[in-house]
């Protein structure tokens, strides 16, 4: 998580029926409950869990993958203490996703009366601090990928300006969905392009993931063998999207891959 973009794929964000829209609503009304609770009572915590849980399990796309009810809205930090976030659609409004229970990042003035109060998660302390994503952990990333979620969450840079509401997902989801893509950066990795810029690469990509729901987790369908080169990946990805129209899929991906290509070649 950053100043501006955050991912929270682990959590279970992307493994829910909504558009960007009802995400963005679903995490805030998270935040807003959370925010109201009288956290001297642990009842009061269980209690919470129980209802958010109960209200998105039908939500959910896959019934193997947990869908945490603790992700909300979380603020800037100043200081010592975590500025509480405003509502998301309002200007300026924390755009962030994270743990509503973290000890260090929570927004709830309260958090600190529970030693480790992540353990009314689902998953508990012991996995939620020790977790990192695997493509961080592999540093995977490439730069250009950072400088196009920079550009993604809506402050200036890379496909800001091209935009649209329409076709494009929120820019908080835009980077979400592809941060936790480990199989996508550690491929990009290897295959060592490092003097291309691929960021209508990846808002192709980031648009395809929203428009078909792709459920990505960050810790889920490690491939032993990765694709070995772009069109392997773009075929790989395309699977992932939509089996049924791979090809095309594919197609669209290969193509917005050789633009970059040419462009680079161009300038």
């Amino acid at each position: 998580m950053g100043e501006k973009i955050s991912c929270s794929a682990c959590c279970g964000i992307f493994n829910l029926k909504f558009n960007a829209a009802e995400r963005t609503a679903w995490a805030q009304r998270n935040t807003e409950i959370f925010l109201a609770l009288d956290l001297t009572k642990a009842e009061n915590i269980v209690a919470y869990r129980k209802e958010r849980e109960a209200e998105t399990l039908p939500q959910r796309i896959r019934d193997d993958i947990y869908v945490c009810p603790f992700v909300g809205f979380v603020g800037t930090k100043n200081g010592s203490h975590i500025e509480q976030p405003p509502v998301a659609c309002e200007p300026g409004a924390s755009v962030r996703t994270g743990c509503l229970l973290h000890p260090q990042g929570s927004p709830h003035p309260q958090i600190s009366l529970w030693e480790h109060p992540q353990n009314f998660s689902f998953y508990g302390e012991g996995i939620c601090l020790s977790y990192d994503c695997l493509a961080k952990e592999r540093q995977a990333f490439r730069a250009d990928f950072f400088r196009w979620a920079e550009g993604a969450d809506g402050h200036g840079g890379p496909g800001a300006a091209a935009r649209t509401t329409r076709s494009l997902p929120q820019p908080l989801y835009a980077y979400g969905r592809l941060a936790s893509d480990h199989t996508l950066h550690r491929t990009l990795a290897m295959l060592a392009m490092d003097s291309q810029d691929l960021s209508g690469f990846y808002t192709l990509l980031a648009e395809l993931y929203e428009t078909y729901s792709v459920v990505t987790t960050s810790f889920e369908d490690v491939e032993k063998v990765l694709p070995q080169s772009i069109e392997e990946l773009c075929l790989f990805l395309a699977r992932r999207i939509d089996a049924a129209n791979a090809e095309q899929i594919s197609a669209l991906l290969s193509a917005a891959w050789h633009r970059h290509t040419a462009d680079n070649k161009a300038s």
